[in-house]
C-alpha cells in the first residue's frame, strides 16, 4: 500500500498513554497478528512508543492458519509488504520462522477471558482466510459478533469452495453479505448464486444471529440488503456505483 513512502500523519494532542479504554467495569484490547517481520517491528515500535500497548493494543508477531506449525516468511522486505502469505514462502533472500497458530489455540495462549464476546474479528491472510474459520470453530468463531474475511483465488482459496464456508457459517448462526458501497450490500446466506463461486477479489461481512447485543445491527443490515434491492435496474454493478 506504499505505507513507507506515505507521510506520517498528525496525532491529537490529546492522546496519551494515560487515556483509558475502559468502559464501565470493561476494558477494551485490540489483537493485531503480524507475520512480517518488518511490518511486526513496526508496528510494535509504534505501540510502545505511543503507549497503546499499555492502553490495550496488543502486536504479535505470529501466523493464523488452520493448525499450529512454522512457517518461513522474508526478513528483509519493507513494512508494509502486502501479498505475501503462507503460501508464498521465503523465497532465495533472508528468512525468518515464524510461529503459526490455530485461531483457537491463539486464543487460548494470548486473549483472557476466553467466556468474553469477541465483538469484531477481521480476516485478512492472503488467501488463507476460510482455514483460519476452520482452525477457530472449537472455541472462537461462536463468541464473534461480526466478521470480516477476505475471499480471492491465492493460498487455500484456489481450491476451497466459498458456498462451504457459507454453509458452514450459517450453522454457526451467522449471516454473511457481500459488502458494496453507499449503504448498498446483497445477502449470500439464503440467497446463493452459483457466479459467487468464481474466485475474485473481494470481502465477506457476517453478523452473528445468536448475538443479543448485535440485533439492531442485523436488522440494519438487512434492511440495508432490502433496499439495495428494490433499486433495481437503477443500480448499477460497477467500480463506481457498487
Amino acid at each position: 500500500c506504499g505505507q513507507s513512502l506515505t507521510t506520517q500523519f498528525s496525532l491529537d494532542n490529546n492522546m496519551s498513554a494515560s487515556s483509558s479504554l475502559s468502559y464501565g467495569h470493561h476494558r477494551a484490547k485490540v489483537h493485531c497478528v503480524e507475520p512480517m517481520p518488518a511490518t511486526y517491528h513496526k508496528l510494535n515500535r509504534s505501540a510502545n512508543e505511543l503507549g497503546w500497548d499499555a492502553r490495550g493494543f496488543v502486536v504479535t508477531h505470529a501466523a493464523i492458519g488452520k493448525e499450529d506449525s512454522i512457517a518461513s516468511f522474508p526478513a528483509d522486505t519493507t513494512a508494509g509488504v502486502e501479498n505475501i502469505g503462507l503460501a508464498n514462502g521465503c523465497g532465495s533472500g533472508k528468512c525468518e520462522d515464524v510461529i503459526v497458530y490455530s485461531l483457537d489455540t491463539y486464543m487460548s495462549k494470548h486473549v483472557k477471558g476466553n467466556n468474553s464476546p469477541i465483538h469484531y474479528l477481521s480476516i485478512d491472510v492472503e488467501g488463507y482466510d476460510y482455514d483460519v474459520i476452520i482452525g477457530g470453530l472449537n472455541d472462537t468463531i461462536g463468541r464473534v459478533n461480526y466478521l470480516e474475511f477476505e475471499y480471492n483465488w491465492m493460498g487455500s482459496w484456489a481450491k476451497q469452495s466459498l458456498l462451504e464456508a457459507i454453509e458452514l457459517l450459517d450453522q454457526k448462526g451467522f449471516t454473511c453479505y457481500w459488502p458494496g458501497t453507499a449503504g448498498r450490500i446483497w445477502r449470500i446466506t439464503g440467497c446463493w448464486m452459483d457466479h459467487y463461486n468464481i474466485h475474485m477479489w473481494s470481502n465477506v461481512a457476517c453478523i452473528n444471529r445468536n448475538s443479543q447485543g448485535m440485533v439492531s445491527v442485523g436488522r440494519d443490515m438487512e434492511r440495508r440488503f432490502w433496499n439495495t434491492l428494490r433499486l433495481g435496474k437503477e443500480l448499477q454493478i460497477n467500480s463506481k456505483s457498487a
